[in-house]
């Protein structure tokens, strides 16, 4: 079976929901939607969502990110699969408009942060068996998708698939496509020099 998590949140801009319609009754699917009433940072509820899955195959599907039919009929044909030794990864990245500075920020995702660092965003839905989480993650209130792919790169190297994970714009549309680009790598750096996760999600829900 394919356990699919969705950590969601109060955002009506979200695209979950079509990927999971066809799938709604699939006696191979278990659908598992944690919501910010019962843990606030994703972290927690990617966390409550794991401990809930019955599946041989986790996805942890962003809430605004669509994937294809057939992305999750790939998966659900490899969960039923006797793997030996786990493999984890996500789907290529894309988004859904289109403008040159958006599509090298995808090329950059794909090319560099997964293939080359390992580093996979959850915007790309990640996939993994269960027996490669080794530990709960914190309760970080940011970056809890890079703390996952450090743990798992502890064991083997991520799997980008050549499906599309289609993800909003929104906050490109909201923010500008350059201010957004600008608060993410200010986000990022702010995390290297360690300032606490909570002022980080403050400054990024602003």
């Amino acid at each position: 079976m394919l356990s699919i998590i969705v950590p969601t949140d109060h955002d009506e801009n979200i695209y979950y929901k079509e990927s999971l319609l066809p799938f709604q009754n699939h006696q191979d699917v278990e659908i598992i939607l944690v919501s910010q009433k019962e843990a606030f940072t994703r972290a927690e509820r990617l966390n409550l969502g794991f401990h809930r899955a019955k599946g041989d195959l986790i996805l942890f599907h962003h809430p605004r990110t669509k994937l294809t039919q057939e992305a999750i009929e790939y998966l659900i044909r490899k969960s039923q699969i006797k793997e030996t030794v786990g493999e984890w990864g996500g789907f290529t990245h894309s988004f859904d408009q289109k403008h040159f500075f958006l599509h090298w920020i995808s090329w950059y995702s794909n090319q560099i942060r997964v293939l080359r660092k390992g580093i996979v965003y959850l915007d790309h839905c990640i996939f993994f068996h269960p027996n490669l989480w080794k530990k709960d993650l914190s309760s970080q209130y940011l970056f809890e998708d890079t703390e996952l792919s450090q743990n798992f790169l502890n064991q083997c190297k991520p799997v980008l698939l050549s499906y599309e994970a289609v993800t909003s714009t929104h906050r490109y549309h909201k923010n500008g496509i350059y201010k957004q680009t600008l608060l993410n790598f200010l986000l990022k750096l702010g995390k290297k020099l360690q300032l606490p996760s909570s002022f980080l999600f403050a400054l990024y829900q602003k």
